[in-house]
């Protein structure tokens, strides 16, 4: 039970004022990111290094309505660490750009690259960074239901480039 009200505490008070204190820095390291292609990559068939490779995350965990996921490669050196960008897509294979579908940039990538079949190989030594740094904080933002209202004003989804 205390954990629990530590948690609640943590999301409801602290993280905001984290969030907040963080948006400066944050918008450096998202600038060194790529831009989401605003087409699903895959669309058309399967391109092979193309920087994009297909998530083998549980999207609907993290990315309510998104139908499809790809993780940029290789990771970008950042001041958050070797970061990567995140892309979801609707069911039509249009970027979703806001809500709880959107897809996040990651501050320690996960992606070093894509097999044969255009899904992603795990970067192993971001696997545990990634943990922290960017899962940790999603959960504590609160409920799978909001979570992604808190988490998106640090982890801002990006917007492709003159997407419609």
């Amino acid at each position: 039970m205390t954990l629990r009200i530590l948690s609640l505490l943590f999301s409801f008070i602290l993280f905001p004022t984290l969030v907040t204190g963080q948006h400066q820095a944050v918008q450096s390291w998202l600038a060194q990111l790529p831009n989401c292609p605003c087409e699903d990559p895959d669309v058309k068939g399967v391109v092979l290094s193309d920087g994009w490779a297909k998530d083998k995350a549980d999207i609907q965990k993290y990315h309510r309505g998104a139908a499809t996921s790809y993780r940029s490669y290789p990771p970008i050196k950042t001041q958050q660490g070797l970061s990567g960008q995140q892309c979801c897509y609707d069911k039509a294979g249009r970027l979703i750009k806001s809500g709880s579908g959107a897809g996040t940039p990651d501050k320690v990538a996960t992606c070093a690259g894509e097999d044969s079949q255009g899904v992603m190989r795990l970067r192993l030594g971001g696997l545990i960074g990634h943990y922290f740094k960017d899962v940790i904080p999603w959960q504590n933002a609160g409920s799978a239901d909001i979570a992604w209202k808190t988490y998106n004003l640090v982890w801002k989804p990006n917007q492709g480039s003159m997407c419609e």
